[in-house]
């Protein structure tokens, strides 16, 4: 039989193997379907649905972290002298007549008309008089006093979120992770946000945990379609620097990067839930991947909350970008019966398209 005539076989198999791939695909994308792209009716119990109202910037004077002035060591102990015995009174008459002396203090008529004390000078006055001298003094003057935190950064685990987000507002479901490791002197962060095909976000943090508790050294940051970034707090020159440009601010401590500053938060309600309250706000200078800026972290309130891993309570804390900027607005909800940790957090374009990052814990691994 000729090469020729065997060919006509041939094709039977052939069209079995494009039928198998046809099913495969179809089966590919209904599957995507599925998992990738959230349905248009979604089941009512695994629905969650939030209104993010706008959030008035807080009035209070900002604040930043402060460590705890060290007490004096080896100080001596102060001596107390004894007390002295009062001498017995005396029932003899005085040799003079007792007087009574009165001053007369006349009372101002208006705050607006009491004169200064004796050698008090404002600003201006005080500089002509004294010269270099009111210079010194106004140097000398300490700073204004930060705000002191204890913290208590939470113990390592893994936690496993159901992320619900939209790109283009396109509704898209996916899965992401936060692994934080501590030894309680030392902490790794290592996150990620992801679908079937794309990695959306991939991070990780490192650093020391110190007298302001979570302090970052490296902050290194993967979106998709950009190339890797570091942020380094450099501990010797005490400055933050960026490999994504060349802006550089002080390191004075207490700053922290994107990634830490979630578990700075958690370390903050472990050792000093107090400054949790509503209408609270908590400073912190943040370092992003090209430059920084004081966040300013509104403390909302408690809420319950409905998640895959079931219903707890937690504190809903809120920070808002500068009017007219591009930055995304972050909630985060810190469970204080789950050792603090972020049960949910969610980013949200300030854009007009509103697309958002919804991550919603659903396992927690200790």
């Amino acid at each position: 039989m000729t090469e020729v005539s065997r060919h006509p076989r041939r094709w039977p198999r052939v069209l079995a193997l494009v039928a198998l791939s046809l099913a495969l695909h179809l089966l590919l994308v209904d599957w995507g379907k599925r998992h990738l792209i959230a349905s248009a009716a979604p089941d009512s119990q695994q629905a969650i649905s939030v209104v993010l109202r706008p959030v008035p910037p807080p009035q209070q004077p900002v604040s930043l972290p402060a460590a705890k002035p060290p007490a004096p060591k080896n100080a001596p102990p102060k001596k107390t002298a004894a007390p002295r015995k009062a001498p017995p009174a005396s029932i003899e008459p005085p040799d003079e007549p007792i007087r009574e002396t009165v001053v007369a203090v006349a009372a101002p008529t208006s705050p607006e008309t009491v004169a200064p004390p004796s050698g008090a000078m404002d600003g201006s006055e005080n500089t002509a008089a004294g010269g270099k001298d009111g210079n010194a003094q106004a140097e000398a003057q300490p700073p204004a006093a930060g705000t002191h935190y204890d913290t208590d950064p939470p113990p390592s685990a893994r936690l496993e979120y159901d992320v619900q987000a939209t790109y283009n507002q396109m509704p898209v479901h996916g899965s992401g992770t936060l692994d934080w490791k501590t030894d309680g002197k030392t902490y790794r962060l290592d996150g990620k946000a992801e679908d079937f095909l794309f990695t959306f976000l991939d991070f990780s943090s490192s650093g020391e945990i110190d007298a302001f508790g979570v302090s970052p050294e490296l902050y290194t940051e993967k979106r998709m379609r950009k190339s890797a970034t570091n942020t380094h707090f450099n501990r010797a020159r005490n400055i933050i620097s960026f490999s994504a440009s060349t802006e550089s601010y002080p390191r004075n401590g207490g700053e922290q990067d994107r990634a830490s500053l979630v578990w700075q938060l958690a370390a903050i309600g472990r050792g000093d839930a107090g400054k949790y309250r509503p209408g609270a706000v908590i400073d912190l200078f943040v370092a992003g991947v090209r430059d920084g800026e004081v966040w300013r972290i509104q403390v909302l309130g408690e809420e319950d909350l409905k998640l895959p891993i079931g219903e707890m309570r937690a504190w809903h804390v809120v920070r808002m970008p500068q009017p007219g900027s591009y930055d995304q607005r972050i909630d985060i909800w810190l469970a204080p019966l789950r050792d603090w940790y972020p049960v949910r957090l969610r980013y949200t374009d300030p854009r007009q398209n509103g697309d958002y990052l919804d991550m919603l814990l659903y396992r927690l691994k200790q």
